[in-house]
């Protein structure tokens, strides 16, 4: 049973993850909600880590961007991540993107 409070889409999206000190890695982003997502990285990341996540969207002129997130979990090269901070402009496009995948879902 899910017991998740966000409905999940599966997803292909390249994204770059931003954590301490400075460092950035090239990440796919697996499943996505509106609290969180589920990538997949080579870079090594532990629970409870703050980091930056953008991500591209096939179609969309520039990524969406998440300000402030937390690692969740990580495990074999993927890792929960929890949103925390997303600044307005791309709250509406990330709710505009899960809006238009569920209609997909559904069609």
């Amino acid at each position: 049973m899910d017991l998740r409070r966000q409905q999940r889409f599966l997803v292909h999206f390249q994204s770059v993850l931003s954590g301490q000190p400075r460092s950035e890695s090239i990440g796919t982003i697996m499943n996505l909600s509106k609290s969180g997502c589920r990538a997949k990285t080579d870079t090594k990341v532990y629970s409870g880590m703050q980091v930056s996540l953008r991500f591209d969207v096939p179609g969309e002129p520039s990524p969406i961007c998440i300000d402030r997130a937390a690692v969740r979990w990580s495990r074999g090269g993927e890792l929960g991540v929890g949103f925390i901070t997303v600044a307005v402009p791309d709250q509406e496009r990330l709710d505009q993107l899960l809006k238009r995948l569920k209609q997909e879902l559904q069609g």
